[in-house]
């Protein structure tokens, strides 16, 4: 197999290769014959067919079609082309690039042909050779095609001299491994397990059962593989980036395994009682076969709290079996979650993204080449050195806890000051080079988030909104019905251990819907008694809609004025802060006493409501609607003092300045305004309308636009989350909704789901 390069009759060919004179397109290349490749069971033969173009690099502005060399971006955030090279006036590049036809002989598996032993496809290959930019164009080409390089060939790769590349792109099955920590999906596996319960779920991680669960996800799509060597000698490094494919069409796939001993399993069992005190030996006995009368009788009654036993007699048999139901359904909940959150993920990295990088050292490439060669990295990643490990684009979305469904990453904030991010981005994906005609697909990220933290605040607090928008397929014309859409909101704080923590955790967990009322009491108890006063503790409050739940929320918002304004109410009357007033103590009582306050300000639309009006009428109320406990509740609310009605009107809802008749009408105007842009959502949804790539006025972008309005205070995303568990209920949107209190109190970790 041989390289055959022709240039047409150029004056440049005496020039240096920097000189501004040179065409970036050179001529083309063309590579003869075949050659097979041997795989286990049988061969993969190699043919050129196609003539591309030779191309030389020596400006910045030059465009690499494969996205090798370019300008590096500003900020590494998976959504822009990340070149492995820059000409940068010293050094300049020539890419020789190839069309190959793949086709598999034999019975043996290569991951690029689809049918095992039979089958065939397109590989584009490319050889980058670096040189300096005084060395003239003739010069280069005739040392060049001496030695044009496949990557395919071991010796060509080991070949590479700094600065050069090999690189080759084709539909790959491609396998990566991923090793995470359990308590990591704990939120999804306990929202599944009280889903089946239909019940509250208290879920108690022990410090000492520290474990991983390993996992692999398939994907099958255009990939590229690039063989480098940034320094002479070093080690070569290896990259996985996304391609444009010729093909719409993606496929995710995920896999995970549990070893026996797995303490996850433990603590499921264990959480259904707490009297259980050896969980792990039911587990082992149950895996070995081995358990003793009386523990077979411990874990048939958990089995059946779960609901995986329904067996009368707990025999060893019917015991057995309803143990391997549960393990199936935790490694079928664990996948979903794992697939779910690289699915989230890899749609917002956009073509020539870097997934995967690696430092092979010089002495393991031999070894490591071939499974390079077939994609499956899932067995380099079992056999490499954590050093080798460069860049993993998944890794950073597990320690962020977005990998999980979806979610949202802070950094930490170390003194007192408080952090507003915010970030609406659209990726593109394309199924053809064919950028403006081609199938496309797009996948909006939009996270809001806000932090208040340190010595001033006296503790850290985080609040955020996640709203997914994004294409599963590829479309001509991308519609509004076409993207699937979620939710997700989160509240966050970081304190020392003490029963008011505690108590306003357990609270927020009632309004957010996570908890019943009626269980509070028992789990502020059992939370407080966790460890001594002063531990480090943090709780977090989720809620995540999934898309057949928000398209059904979608669908009947606006159906019931009355209702959803009145369940607003509700929700704001639930979201007020909990104070030591025996009329805030609990939401209950807050619902009852301040719903008819809220639902008037929202009939008014907040017109006129002053301060004085709020404090005069919130005060009347009280005296008159709470019994013994009025007189004394109407005197602090007409203090204005800090968590009183009207004080949550100035910090919440105030526009910043008496603007018309509404100069404390934001908390209205927010939610009338989402409200306006949900339902304009679900119009464009039912009509198909066509959304643009970066058309800030479609119903997608809207809904980014008014959420966004959302996040600023936290008493807004609490009363919002409270509505849309009000309107779950109304319309029966059941498990679609998750909502969830996590709470990590020293080295122990709970997680209550009401199901």
């Amino acid at each position: 197999m041989s390289w055959s390069i022709h240039i047409p009759a150029v004056n440049t060919l005496k020039l240096a290769l920097g000189n501004a004179a040179h065409e970036q397109a050179l001529g083309h290349a063309e590579l003869n014959g075949n050659k097979a490749i041997p795989i286990q069971g049988g061969a993969v033969s190699l043919t050129g067919t196609l003539k591309v173009p030779v191309e030389l690099f020596n400006d910045r502005n030059d465009k690499d079609a494969y996205g090798i060399i370019g300008v590096p971006p500003k900020t590494l955030d998976g959504s822009s082309v990340e070149p492995l090279f820059s000409p940068d006036g010293a050094a300049c590049w020539l890419k020789y690039a190839a069309e190959l036809s793949a086709e598999a002989n034999g019975q043996g598996h290569f991951p690029f042909v689809e049918l095992s032993g039979g089958g065939a496809l397109q590989v584009k290959v490319a050889d980058y050779r670096h040189h300096a930019a005084t060395q003239t164009l003739e010069a280069a080409l005739g040392s060049d095609v001496k030695s044009l390089r496949l990557p395919f060939v071991l010796g060509d790769v080991q070949a590479l001299q700094p600065g050069d590349a090999l690189s080759f792109q084709t539909c790959v099955a491609l396998k990566a491994g991923v090793k995470v920590s359990w308590s990591a999906i704990s939120t999804s596996l306990v929202a599944a397990l009280a889903k089946r319960l239909a019940g509250q779920l208290v879920f108690e991680l022990k410090a000492e059962a520290g474990a991983s669960i390993g996992g692999t996800v398939s994907l099958q799509d255009e990939f590229r593989i690039v063989f480098s060597r940034p320094k002479d000698g070093g080690p070569f490094r290896v990259s996985v980036r996304k391609a444009t494919s010729d093909a719409a069409a993606v496929h995710v796939s995920a896999g995970v395994s549990l070893e026996y001993s797995s303490p996850l399993l433990a603590s499921i069992l264990s959480a259904v009682d707490a009297k259980v005190q050896d969980a792990l030996k039911l587990v082992e006995g149950l895996e070995q076969g081995s358990l003793q009368p009386a523990l077979l009788q411990v874990a048939a009654a958990l089995l059946k709290q779960l609901g995986f036993l329904k067996s009368v007699e707990p025999t060893v048999s019917a015991v057995t079996a309803a143990y391997e139901e549960l393990k199936d359904f935790v490694e079928s909940v664990v996948s979903g979650s794992l697939k779910a959150g690289f699915e989230y993920e890899y749609a917002r990295s956009t073509e020539d993204a870097t997934l995967l990088e690696l430092e092979v050292p010089v002495e393991e490439l031999a070894g490591a080449h071939g499974a390079f060669v077939s994609g499956d990295l899932a067995s380099i990643q079992r056999r490499v050195n954590d050093t080798w490990l460069r860049r993993y684009f998944h890794m950073k979305s597990v320690e962020s806890q977005r990998v999980w469904g979806l979610g949202l990453g802070w950094r930490d904030v170390n003194f007192a000051s408080q952090e507003d991010r915010r970030k609406l981005k659209a990726v593109v994906q394309h199924a053809s080079r064919d950028h403006r005609q081609g199938p496309r697909r797009y996948a909006f990220l939009g996270a809001r988030s806000y932090t208040s933290s340190g010595v001033l605040y006296g503790k850290t607090s985080r609040w955020g909104l996640d709203f997914s928008a994004q294409m599963p397929r590829f479309s001509l014309t991308p519609s509004a019905d076409e993207f699937e859409y979620s939710f997700f909101a989160q509240s966050q704080v970081e304190d020392g251990l003490s029963k008011e923590l505690i108590q306003r955790a357990v609270d927020g967990a009632t309004v957010w819907g996570a908890v019943r009322p009626e269980d509070a009491p028992a789990l502020v108890d059992r939370l407080f008694r966790a460890a001594p006063a002063g531990t480090k503790t943090v709780t977090r409050l989720d809620l995540r809609v999934d898309n057949p739940s928000f398209r059904r929320l979608l669908a009947k918002l606006g159906s019931e004025p009355a209702f959803e304004r009145n369940a607003f109410a509700r929700a704001l009357a639930r979201a007020l802060p909990r104070a030591s007033q025996p009329v805030r103590t609990s939401l209950q009582r807050r619902e009852e006493l301040y719903t008819p306050l809220w639902d008037a300000y929202l009939k008014d639309g907040a017109k006129d409501w002053t301060l004085d009006r709020a404090r005069a009428s919130v005060a009347w109320h009280l005296k008159t609607q709470a019994g013994a406990d009025g007189f004394v509740a109407s005197h602090w609310e007409q203090t204005g003092g800090t968590g009183t009605f009207s004080d949550v009107l100035v910090q919440s809802s105030r526009y910043g300045g008496d603007i018309g008749s509404q100069p404390y009408g934001k908390v209205y105007v927010f939610w009338r305004d989402l409200l306006d842009k949900l339902i304009a959502l679900n119009k464009a949804i039912h009509s198909e309308a066509v959304i643009a790539e970066n058309d800030s006025t479609s119903a997608v972008q809207q809904v980014f636009t008014a959420l966004d309005d959302l996040a600023c205070d936290d008493f807004r995303v609490t009363a919002f989350v409270a509505w849309m568990d009000q309107l779950a209920i109304r319309w029966k949107l059941g498990s679609g909704i998750q909502r969830l209190l996590q709470v990590r109190v020293g080295e122990q970790e709970f997680v209550i789901s009401h199901g």
